[in-house]
């Protein structure tokens, strides 16, 4: 099988993943980490020498391995969050806060009302963590700590979903390469330690992929419908705990026409995979608002209560994405919050805040033109995808010095790692940015040389889709967090098109 089409969006996902690779080499647009440009590039030559020698040691080609690193994963993440945890603000204090209340059984206050009038997207959190203290009562615990468990359990489903992406496209070796790489990015982050919809919506962005990818692949028909019924249910609760999840319905319809045209196929047969791309986004369709509404039931929230009129427009996420900021470091934004935007839409129906964006916009054209509005986006793909740290401590105060609880021991240790503040956090986060930067160059080496593949193809769509999501609206890196486990699987499929430098003939192990 091939397709022009499909190859020249290959090529088209690794262009993009060198470019941002080679700035972020090369002329990083800083982050609230200043990394010390020396030491991250030892650290991603490293890595890439590594990727291109290393082989499987024989004890790791059994069955048992990639379960018993989904499970270490798992295990790693819940001791780092234990260990991690800190005053946390923003909206994931806002909604544990509104939890708490509720669950103490009192009504949502006015200052709630407002909130989630703004962000009703935030009620399936409300729900979670609702059951966060539910079971913290029930067991003795703190929320947060039985939230960080469930965040823990999702790492470990995450795990085990790239194991399966890479594993029958690439083989043994890169597959467990993966599942590290993703178990250093996303275990042993600082955002382990926070309970929010990042972690919560991995395992389902991840395994939706890992399902569509066994569905496109050849098999029998009974097996594949109910795979792709399976992977719908999984971006639907994607989608319903965050809205970036929407790219992966996207990317599947996209993959699924490449696969319909990419061989010989009879008329009739390229019918029927046509009409099963249109029924399967007309049942995302259905379930896309029938389980956010079972979530904002679970949440015990009066919704009666809440006003629809005032929640920001598609158009005004759109201007904000486009506004820049300098902070008091030196450090520019590149659309992200922006609380004077917020204000100005204070009172305004949707038709006013439309009114609103599109001059926001228009004002943006005026003052930046056709060359600077480019240099705008640019630089805001190349900030979004530069952060190893995907954003680690840039939310609200969570900079502030004093937010982690004194301590000893392990706990103490953690906290020189990954705090913000810590002794040993500017190399452990340089270390992490090596890892990334040498992730996203071996991805796209990788695809500017693979053969067209459909399941390489949907990792492909899916990461220029969120590219394009965090482009166009309000975004950082912590937006490409629950999507890190795809880029890293992206990159392990590709492995076997990197250029060698060891001998020829050495064996690779298929799972």
């Amino acid at each position: 099988m091939d397709s022009p089409v499909g190859r020249l969006l290959l090529r088209l996902t690794g262009v993009g993943l060198l470019a941002v690779a080679v700035v972020a080499l090369v002329a990083p647009r800083p982050v609230i980490t200043p990394f010390r440009w020396p030491v991250v590039v030892v650290g991603v030559v490293a890595v890439v020498a590594v990727a291109l020698v290393a082989r499987l040691p024989r004890w790791l080609e059994r069955g048992w391995v990639p379960a018993a690193v989904a499970v270490l994963g798992g295990v790693i993440a819940a001791a780092m969050g234990l260990a991690g945890q800190y005053a946390y603000g923003w909206d994931a204090r806002v909604v544990m806060d509104l939890a708490r209340i509720l669950h103490s059984g009192q009504p949502l206050p006015d200052w709630g009302i407002d909130y989630l009038s703004l962000y009703p997207n935030n009620l399936p959190l409300l729900a979670i963590d609702q059951w966060g203290h539910a079971v913290a009562e029930q067991v003795g615990l703190p929320a947060d700590e039985v939230l960080i468990g469930l965040s823990a359990v999702c790492v470990g489903v995450t795990l085990y979903a790239v194991h399966d992406l890479v594993v029958r496209v690439a083989g043994r070796g890169p597959a467990l390469a993966a599942q590290l790489a993703t178990l250093v990015l996303v275990a042993t982050s600082p955002w382990m330690a926070v309970p929010y919809t990042d972690l919560y919506a991995m395992p389902f962005v991840t395994g939706a992929a890992a399902l569509a990818a066994r569905a496109l692949a050849p098999g029998r028909r009974e097996v594949r419908i109910v795979l792709w019924g399976l992977s719908i249910l999984a971006m639907t609760v994607a989608y319903a705990l965050k809205t970036t999840p929407v790219v992966m319905v996207i990317a599947v319809a996209v993959a699924v026409l490449v696969a319909v045209f990419d061989s010989q196929q009879h008329l009739d047969r390229r019918a029927a995979g046509l009409a099963a791309c249109a029924a399967g986004l007309v049942v995302f369709s259905v379930l896309a608002v029938a389980v956010p509404t079972v979530a904002q039931n679970a949440s015990g929230a009066d919704t009666s209560r809440l006003r629809a009129d005032v929640s920001p427009s598609p158009l005004w996420w759109l201007a904000n994405g486009s506004n820049e900021k300098t902070s008091d470091t030196g450090v520019t934004n590149y659309g992200t919050y922006s609380r004077e935007m917020v204000e100005a839409i204070e009172g305004l129906d949707p038709s006013g805040m439309d009114a609103y964006a599109r001059e926001f916009l228009a004002d943006r054209w005026a003052e930046r033109g056709l060359a600077g509005t480019a240099a705008f986006y640019a630089n805001k793909l190349a900030w979004n995808w530069g952060d190893g740290m995907f954003s680690a401590w840039v939310e609200g105060g969570d900079s502030r010095p004093g937010l982690m609880p004194p301590a000893t021991g392990a706990v103490a240790v953690t906290q020189e790692v990954n705090g913000l503040h810590g002794q040993w956090y500017p190399l452990r986060a340089e270390l992490a940015q090596s890892l990334w930067i040498a992730v996203l160059l071996l991805g796209g080496v990788g695809l500017l040389r693979v053969p067209y593949r459909r399941e390489i193809v949907l990792l492909a769509v899916t990461v220029l889709g969120i590219a394009a999501f965090t482009l166009l609206f309000q975004g950082r890196a912590r937006y490409l967090l629950a999507f890190v486990p795809i880029v890293v699987a992206l990159a392990g499929m590709v492995h076997g098109s990197l250029p060698r430098l060891r001998r020829h003939g050495s064996p690779t192990v298929r799972g």
